[in-house]
C-alpha cells in the first residue's frame, strides 16, 4: 500500500534518532482502517469504500526535572482530488520550564481553559463551540497552535497566566493581529473558579481593522457527579458593542459521572449543553445554523481493561436532528486493538444533521473498521 511505502522510511528515519535521545519516552501509534460510506443526496445514493492509515511518533521527556518537552509528528492520509495523499504534520512541539517564581511554556501545544469534552464556552483561544467534529476520535478537541505562555503561581491552587499567539496566516502576519490572552485561576472551597479574556483581530464583520475582546468566567465542582459551567461573549470594536455582545453571548454546562460496575467494569455518563440566548430558537432553513441550543450526551462502558463500548451523539433539539456514533474497541494483545465505529445522521434535508446532503463531507452513514498498534 502506498501509505505504508511512504510512511515506513519516515518512521525508520525517526526511529534511528532514538539512540541519540535515549532519555525520551518514545511511542509509535499506527492505525489502519477500512472506511465505508453511504451518501444520499436526495437524487441518488452513492457509496465509497477505501482503506486508509495514520501513523504518529512522539518523543516525550521523562516526568522529572525542571525542563520537560514533547514532540509529536504524524503521517496522515488526506483525501484530495480523488486520491489519498500522505501528509506529515507537527501535532505538538513544545517545552515547559519551571523557574523558581514562574512556569514557561513555548511551542506548538494547546492551552486548556475551562472544562468540556465538546462544548466549552471558556475556550476563547481555540474555540470549542462548533459541531463539526469527528465523534470517532478519542479526543474531540485536539487542535494546537504556536504560542508562548507564562504561568505565575499565587498559592497551592491559584495562579495567573498570560498567553501570546502569533498570527497563523504568514501572508498577513501583522503585529496587531497577534492574539493575547490572560486568566486567573483559584479555588473557593472545593469549587474551581477561573476568569479571563482573549484579544484578537476580528474580520467576521468584513471590517479589516476589527478587534474583539472575549471575556469569560468558568466554574467547576462536584455534587456526586462532576459539574462545570462557563459563559463568554465578545466585545467588538469599532462595531456596535451591544449588538456583538448579544450575538456572541453563549453558555456551556456539563455533568460527568463514573461508576464501577462488576469486578473490573466502569460505566460513565456525560451530558453537555451549549446555549446561545439570542440565537435561533425555531427551526430554520438557513445553511449556517445559529441555533440557541445543542446537546452532547455520551455513555461509555468498559466491562474490563480490554473491552470498551461507547455511544456519542450531538443533538439539535430545535429541529429534532442528531448525529449518532456507536463503537467499540478490543485490546487483543499488548498494545494491539481491533476498533469499529458506525456514525449516522438523523434529520431532514434542511436540519443541522441531515440524512440527505449534497456535501461529500457529510455522508448519511459511515462505518470504520480497523486496527491499531501502540508500541
Amino acid at each position: 500500500m502506498k501509505f505504508l511505502r511512504i510512511t515506513t522510511p519516515v518512521l525508520l528515519a525517526l526511529c534511528s534518532l532514538l539512540p541519540l535521545s535515549a532519555a525520551a519516552d518514545t511511542v509509535v501509534d499506527l492505525n489502519l482502517y477500512h472506511v465505508m460510506q453511504v451518501r444520499d443526496t436526495g437524487e441518488e445514493v452513492s457509496s465509497l469504500y477505501t482503506m486508509a492509515g495514520e501513523a504518529s511518533v512522539s518523543f516525550k521527556s521523562p516526568n522529572e526535572g525542571n525542563v520537560r518537552g514533547d514532540v509529536a509528528l504524524s503521517i496522515v492520509d488526506m483525501f484530495k482530488s480523488g486520491n489519498w495523499i500522505p501528509v506529515v504534520q507537527i501535532d505538538r512541539a513544545y517545552l515547559r520550564v519551571r523557574f523558581p517564581s514562574f512556569r514557561l511554556t513555548a511551542g506548538k501545544t494547546r492551552v486548556g481553559w475551562g472544562d468540556g469534552m465538546l462544548f466549552n464556552a471558556a475556550d476563547v483561544l481555540f474555540g470549542s463551540t462548533d459541531t463539526g467534529v469527528n465523534l470517532q476520535d478519542q479526543e474531540l478537541r485536539t487542535s494546537t497552535k504556536w504560542l508562548t505562555s507564562v504561568n505565575i503561581p499565587l498559592g497551592a491552587f491559584s495562579f495567573v497566566e498570560a498567553v501570546v499567539v502569533p498570527p497563523e496566516d504568514l501572508a498577513d502576519a501583522e503585529l496587531w493581529k497577534t492574539t493575547l490572552g490572560a486568566r486567573y485561576y483559584t479555588t473557593v472551597g472545593s469549587m474551581k473558579v477561573e476568569t479571563g479574556a482573549a484579544y484578537r483581530a476580528d474580520h467576521t464583520s468584513g471590517n479589516p481593522t476589527g478587534q474583539v475582546v472575549s471575556p469569560y468566567i468558568a466554574l467547576q465542582g462536584n455534587v456526586g457527579a462532576d459539574w462545570y459551567v462557563a459563559t463568554s461573549a465578545n466585545l467588538a470594536y469599532p462595531e456596535d458593542i451591544a449588538e456583538e455582545l448579544k450575538d456572541s453571548w453563549m453558555l456551556s454546562a456539563g455533568l460527568f459521572h463514573l461508576v464501577n460496575v462488576g469486578w473490573q467494569g466502569t460505566l460513565s455518563f456525560r451530558l453537555e449543553t451549549l446555549v446561545r440566548p439570542f440565537g435561533d430558537w425555531e427551526a430554520t432553513n438557513e445553511a449556517d445554523k445559529n441555533y440557541g441550543l445543542y446537546l452532547y450526551p455520551e455513555i461509555s462502558y468498559a466491562p474490563s481493561d480490554t473491552w470498551s463500548l461507547s455511544l456519542r451523539s450531538i443533538v439539535s433539539p430545535l429541529d429534532m436532528s442528531a448525529v449518532v456514533m456507536v463503537g467499540g474497541s478490543w485490546n487483543v494483545l499488548q498494545g494491539f486493538s481491533f476498533n469499529g465505529y458506525v456514525t449516522a445522521n438523523a434529520g431532514e434535508s434542511d436540519d443541522a444533521f441531515p440524512w440527505q446532503s449534497a456535501s461529500a463531507l457529510s455522508p448519511s452513514v459511515s462505518a470504520t473498521v480497523g486496527m491499531s498498534w501502540v508500541y
